[in-house]
């Protein structure tokens, strides 16, 4: 069903594709039949080569996306071109009307410049005949431009992606322009302060004076219903939008339109005009709404581009962090491997070999008759002392792989096992802790052993506190020493660090470490009991990875 619902605008646009090329190449064919008729134009070879040009083109754009993309645009512009071929097409008839003849002589070798002629006529004469218009009406005096022309303007210039700031100021410019408007206002929302605000005045006031309070959700919760309104309506529900011409004593025509989308008013459009100018009519009114409407859509779009565009940038930030964080989960895990193997390497098996050569002495000792049954004793007793310290560096090694107290008995007693191992006093306490996922406890076990052999390294005259708590959201963890501390902002960030940032980014949690000279150090984190995010974080005055400084490491 996913995979249907996926590929059916993809084939609509391939549609879309073809058709404007099918309708290209008839309009080609069409003007090569009429100017064939005239015994002018290209070979025939040539006419159908361009004819059948465009549907190839289609076909091979329908496997390209941005072409898929734009196939609505495309199919607008071959219908355009159509057109042009009609009208070609008929000015092609009527020459041959004209002459009541098929052209010879001299006659033939007038039909290729015709074609030209026609061609260019059909193509400039829409642009050239709007911008004469245009030019005509804006040079005579009292004419204005309609609003229907302005509102295209304004989606013309929406559309390019020009900044709103710029946007709104060639609104209103235009509007006060084209309108024969005394002063133009446009109030606008701030994200970050409630209410809407006064953001643009032209023209801009000779005298700077300070921009009036902004309105208040109240104000604008009135103005939702309000439409386009007039000075009657304000002096009524929001008189103080009246204050500054109450102020001057100078009385103008005033009319305002609320920009509200989604039931929220999103802008304010305020425009006066003197009273001894032409009142505003019906007309008027309509177009201001019509502009107020299409300011809405246009802030919303631009709000609705902005919150994509900045989650975009978060998702290529929390992938990047993502990629980073699994190469360096890679990493360890090999580096742990290795680890594993030169503990085996140097401790058990070191262990194990000693023993295999105490038990070939044994046996050779025993095919001779001179040795006694002390020295056999003395040997035996070697071996008992090594094969149990053979078992303890094995357990030693099994405990720093997963240590099975974790699994069976929670994060409180696995932590105070592991506090009896450490040579520093370690005290840990835990409230409220109950048992979790396999994931959570061991990212919180590790990353507790951890600060707690970086302690061991930097602070070994210390005592260490190490202090869990859990409650309805989250699972907080603190490992404390009174060692005596690092400056913190001139460190740099060791793997341990990173290593433990790591585990709890792997389950949505966070890490901190903060410390002072002569204050110890307190590496503390937590992990979200419900909600998982697989994006590493750290937060605190610790930025995990950190390029190395000059001060040595402090911990990790």
């Amino acid at each position: 069903m996913i995979r249907a619902a996926s590929t059916a605008p993809g084939r609509r646009a391939r549609r879309s594709l073809l058709l404007s090329g099918l309708v290209v190449g008839v309009g080609i064919a069409s003007v090569a039949v009429c100017v064939g008729l005239l015994r002018g134009g290209p070979p025939l070879w040539v006419s159908a080569l361009l004819a059948f040009a465009p549907v190839v083109v289609a076909v091979v754009a329908g496997f390209n996306a941005r072409a898929r993309r734009a196939s609505t645009s495309v199919l607008v512009a071959a219908a355009d071109f159509a057109g042009l071929a009609v009208a070609v097409d008929a000015g092609l008839v009527l020459t041959l009307l004209i002459l009541g003849k098929l052209p010879s002589g001299a006659q033939q070798d007038l039909v290729n410049p015709a074609l030209i002629g026609m061609l260019l006529v059909a193509t400039l004469a829409g642009p050239l005949g709007r911008r004469a218009g245009r030019s005509a009406r804006m040079s005579l005096l009292g004419t204005r431009r309609s609003p229907d022309e302005l509102l295209a303007d304004f989606a013309e210039r929406a559309g390019r992606g020009t900044p709103v700031d710029d946007l709104l100021r060639r609104l209103a410019e235009t509007m006060r322009r084209d309108w024969r408007l005394s002063s133009v206002q446009i109030w606008t929302g701030d994200p970050d302060v409630p209410g809407l605000h006064r953001g643009l005045v032209v023209p801009e006031p000779f005298e700077e004076t300070p921009p009036p309070p902004p309105l208040d959700a109240t104000e604008t919760a009135t103005l939702e219903r309000a439409g386009v309104a007039g000075p009657g309506w304000l002096r009524l529900w929001l008189p103080r939008l009246l204050a500054e011409q109450d102020a001057t004593g100078v009385a103008t025509q005033l009319r305002l339109a609320p920009a509200v989308h989604g039931g929220r008013v999103l802008a304010l459009v305020v425009v006066e005009r003197p009273l001894d100018s032409d009142r505003f009519t019906a007309a008027d009114e309509r177009a201001l709404a019509e502009v107020a409407r299409r300011l809405a859509i246009v802030l919303r779009n631009r709000a609705l581009d902005e919150a994509l565009q900045a989650t975009l940038a978060d998702l290529r930030r929390s992938n990047a962090d993502l990629q980073a964080s699994r190469g360096r989960l890679v990493r360890t895990a090999d580096a742990e491997r290795r680890r594993i193997e030169r503990d085996l390497h140097d401790g058990a098996q070191q262990h194990l070999v000693a023993l295999a050569v105490g038990l070939r002495l044994v046996r050779d000792g025993l095919t001779e008759s001179g040795e006694t049954a002390a020295s056999y004793l003395e040997l035996i007793d070697e071996l008992d002392a090594g094969v149990r310290e053979s078992i303890q560096e094995l357990r030693h090694l099994a405990h720093g792989i997963y240590p099975p107290l974790l699994r069976d008995s929670g994060l409180g007693e696995a932590l105070r096992a592991a506090a009896k191992r450490n040579p520093l006093d370690v005290t840990v306490t835990a409230t409220g802790l109950g048992r979790h996922g396999e994931q959570l406890e061991a990212a919180v076990y590790f990353c507790c052993l951890e600060a707690l052999q970086n302690a061991a390294k930097h602070a070994p005259d210390a005592s260490v506190v190490v202090a869990l708590e859990q409650d309805e959201d989250e699972l907080r963890f603190s490992v404390v020493d009174t060692g005596p501390g690092c400056d913190v902002d001139n460190m740099a960030a060791g793997a341990g660090m990173q290593n433990m940032a790591d585990r709890l980014g792997a389950i949505g949690g966070t890490l901190e470490l903060s410390s002072a000279p002569g204050r110890g150090t307190t590496v503390s984190g937590r992990v979200p009991l419900h909600t998982v995010a697989p994006v590493t974080t750290v937060t605190g005055p610790v930025t995990v990875p950190a390029r190395a400084a000059a001060a040595p490491p402090r911990h990790g």
